[in-house]
């Protein structure tokens, strides 16, 4: 018998664990969701920000006194009347606080895009014309573009008023890993397999564009801010912190945001360029950027080239693994290092590697910021690590999948700490493995230029980065007096489905039908603190938040009905909003009543009781701080991945076509499964595009050269194979109270990966750069029929382990003063 068959008569089934239809879907498909650029406010005027269309210059002068000529146009700004007055802002790394954002270039434009000056008028077409009229007068420098280039002495360097505490030169940061001895598991190893691996920059892309209206009230010195952002407090705190007002006079509310990926977890300088002209004119100025803009300036992934040492025993242990790392953080340092250190650190996952040496140089170039994107990091060291373990295990003969069996953690009793320092509370992942390459049909024979692939990862739920000592998500609820519940919280949903999701834990834990249960637009002068969406922590953080938040209220609902009844709480239950006593589901008080009981009849209150049914709770995760090491604990629980590819190659063509794909997850306790089913979905397409196609392309000279959807090939539906081989192997977090664990990021994560992977398998050519396209596909098969090789690295830019090479061949971050223990000891074969 089911859970939902032995309840009572009349009482409701429980909405936790069930599809429940996404309370969301009504606005959005009928168009009357209300987003950034749908705001009209009364007497609003328009803002438009001058771009640099360089990447690298001196400023001269910047004259904007020609736009104040130009028919409706109302004010005009630059940067150097701002100097002074507005503070710079910049990462949130703890202990590191860079201020190297501004709202517009001062001394020197640092990439293509960059803020020049802005202009504010009655229209937007005024506004354009405005920007047209400004005078500037840029003395271009040399570009650089590539992070291997930006690390020579003689590079053009990109941020020179800043002086870094851990950096020199382009190096922005520094970072590295010692767990264990890899110069031991090297020397004992059966093979040891290294390659140089590179990865793209990758847009956010959504489809929502960045966008904002501030609203300054001079009578009452409020500024209120509407923008499409993932954080309401953070966008508040350094907003306050730029402008120099007290934080009580700047609030920030959320409209319905069009997804967001990461690449809006900061706040921008649009959102303190249009706050500006607001408290200057005194009237709400909209600033909604265009795909272009957003393209140029917006935040990407981090682009990053790893030179990547596995070490294996002969029975397929991994005994090793060593890399250095080169990470392009673009011309701003916004997240910089702490990509390189989630990516790495919950990269080794899920195998418990017992000595791990990691080192990095995180790179200032002249190109578009670098920053979060879905999966921060992981895609970037699975793609690299993944890829070994396949390397390793054709070297030793060994069935890839076996190898992974071997490896992944499987451990008999949890918790388990793998050397890391990664406490694994729970994970199915052994079984996620075996599944997905049971669906792909692992072991059958291939067709010519088809081929398989595997890769696996796991993913934090959490965001105590080393930036930020806190994890936490509060919610408060209020149960009004017509019996509805109204769900405060900062947490922004941008494709999450917080007004469903939360609904069914508060329809779940009151009784009260979820059609009652609504979800207050984010704001900050009515949410509770938290942290905002992003890091896979709203299932677990926010969720764990209103679960606790529920369970007072209840409490409090019992306690009222109890007193009204003359009975003990202990013997209420609620259900079909009312209280009743238990066995009785067709009697009891409605839920309206009690909130009125509350609210207006205080007298027939028990003795001592508060006089209100709201409740907050806040949900902080029990997780650690890095370790000097590079080793910790950093995510309170871990979601486990599993992908099989299968792929097929056109030769002629060179194009690579997904014709099946198997995802098998463990997202502990499941909330609803059609979400996070369309959360793995969604995860999948970003990895997709990762792998096969979207990059930033570059000239020399600093310029993007497809800052546009019609240049920059973004995954579009026809690339997206049938996703029906979707499963979930939940095994529930025990850290966290209802089980849940991340969903959002797991299913990008595998995907270039376990792709790059099958391509090996189909072709014998090993890519060794993203994206895979056409055009490298088609020179990389016509270089293997010329070398008449079975298999070949491509771009070949990397040596054989044993091949006839130098020392000098194997670049490290000696040369830069990291103390980095690579000794090879290569004799020349010639």
């Amino acid at each position: 018998m089911t859970e939902t068959q032995a309840r009572p008569t009349g009482v409701a089934p429980r909405l936790v664990g069930t599809s429940v239809p996404r309370k969301e879907d009504l606005a959005l498909l009928t168009g009357t969701a209300r987003f950034v650029d749908d705001l009209r406010l009364p007497g609003m005027v328009h803002a438009r920000i001058l771009r640099s269309e360089v990447a690298h210059a001196r400023v001269r002068s910047i004259d904007t006194a020609p736009a104040l000529e130009v028919p409706g146009v109302l004010d005009a700004l630059a940067g150097a009347e701002l100097v002074g007055k507005v503070k710079p802002w910049g990462d949130l790394m703890q202990d590191l606080l860079v201020g190297d954002h501004f709202p517009f270039a001062t001394d020197k434009v640092l990439y293509q895009g960059q803020e020049l000056a802005a202009v504010v008028a009655e229209t937007k077409y005024q506004a354009w014309d405005g920007c047209e009229a400004v005078r500037v007068d840029l003395d271009e420098l040399p570009a650089v573009v590539d992070p291997e280039e930006a690390l020579a002495p003689d590079a053009p360097l990109v941020q020179e008023q800043i002086v870094y505490e851990f950096g020199e030169g382009n190096v922005f940061d520094r970072y590295k890993v010692r767990i264990g001895d890899f110069g031991a598991a090297e020397a004992g190893a059966a093979v040891v397999v290294r390659q140089r691996f590179a990865t793209n920059k990758q847009a956010g892309a959504a489809l929502d564009p960045h966008g904002c209206v501030a609203d300054y009230d001079s009578f009452t010195g409020v500024l209120t801010l509407y923008s499409s952002t993932q954080s309401i407090y953070m966008v508040r705190d350094v907003l306050a912190d730029v402008l120099q007002i007290p934080r009580t006079k700047v609030r920030v509310v959320v409209p319905d945001v069009g997804a967001g990926f990461g690449s809006k977890a900061q706040i921008f300088g649009h959102e303190v360029i249009a706050s500006l002209f607001s408290m200057r004119l005194g009237r709400p100025v909209k600033l909604v950027l265009s795909r272009g803009e957003i393209f140029r300036s917006g935040t990407t992934r981090n682009a990053q080239v790893r030179y990547a040492e596995l070490a294996m025993a002969a029975d397929g242990e991994i005994t090793g693994y060593r890399d250095y790392v080169v990470h392009n953080t673009g011309a701003m340092s916004v997240w910089g290092n702490q990509v390189v250190h989630i990516g790495t650190n919950v990269g080794m996952l899920p195998y418990p590697i017992p000595n791990i040496h990691v080192d990095s140089d995180i790179v200032h170039t002249t190109t578009a910021p670098g920053g979060p994107l879905r999966g921060f990091g992981i895609p970037q060291a699975i793609w690299a690590k993944e890829q070994l373990v396949d390397m390793a295990a054709r070297e030793l003969g060994l069935d890839p999948l076996a190898v992974r069996e071997r490896n992944v953690i499987d451990p008999d009793e949890f918790p388990f700490r793998t050397p890391m320092g990664h406490v694994i509370d729970s994970t199915s992942i052994k079984q996620c493995l075996q599944a997905s390459a049971e669906a792909v049909d692992w072991s059958a024979p291939r067709a010519p230029y088809e081929g398989k692939g595997l890769a696996v990862s796991m993913k934090y739920t959490s965001c105590r980065h080393p930036s930020l000592d806190t994890d936490l998500s509060a919610v408060r609820l209020r149960l009004e007096t017509d019996g509805t519940v109204t769900i405060y919280s900062s947490d922004v949903s941008h494709g999450q489905s917080h007004a469903t999701m939360l609904a069914q834990i508060v329809a779940d834990g009151i009784g009260v039908g979820i059609e009652k249960v609504s979800l207050a637009p984010p704001d900050s002068m009515t949410a509770p603190f938290g942290l905002g969406t992003y890091a896979s922590r709203g299932a677990a953080v926010l969720g764990t938040a209103c679960r606790l938040a529920t369970e007072r209220l209840r409490d409090k609902i019992l306690a009222i009905a109890a007193h009204v009844l003359e009975v003990g709480p202990e013997d209420l239950d609620t259900g079909h909003d009312r209280v009743f006593v238990k066995g009785l589901p067709d009697s009891g008080i409605y839920l309206e009543i009690i909130a009125a009981t509350a609210a207006y009849r205080t007298h027939q209150l028990p003795p001592g009781f508060e006089p209100t049914l709201e409740t907050v709770a806040t949900y902080d995760t029990p997780t650690e701080r890095e370790g000097s090491d590079g080793s910790g604990n950093l995510s309170v629980t871990y979601s486990g991945a599993a992908h099989a590819a299968h792929v097929r190659v056109d030769p002629d063509t060179g194009r690579v076509t997904v014709v099946d794909y198997a995802m098998v997850h463990d997202t502990g306790t499941v909330i609803n499964p059609l979400v996070v089913e369309g959360q793995h979905h969604g995860g999948f397409a970003m990895g997709l595009g990762m792998a096969l196609s979207e990059d930033y392309v570059y000239d020399a000279q600093g310029r993007q050269l497809n800052a546009s959807f019609k240049d920059y090939l973004a995954v579009t539906a026809p690339d997206v194979p049938e996703l029906t081989k979707t499963a979930e192997i939940p095994a529930p977090s025990t850290m966290i109270p209802g089980g849940q664990k991340g969903a959002g990021e797991s299913g990008t994560g595998p995907v270039p990966a376990a792709i790059g992977n099958a391509v090996f398998d189909a072709t014998g050519v090993r890519f060794t750069v993203l994206p895979i396209t056409p055009q490298r596909m088609l020179v990389a098969l016509r270089e293997k029929e010329r070398q008449g090789v079975e298999t070949l690295r491509y771009p070949d830019d990397m040596p054989d382990f044993t091949g006839p090479r130098r020392h000098a061949d194997w670049p490290s971050p000696v040369s830069a003063g990291a103390d980095l223990d690579f000794d090879f000891d290569w004799e020349d074969d010639d």
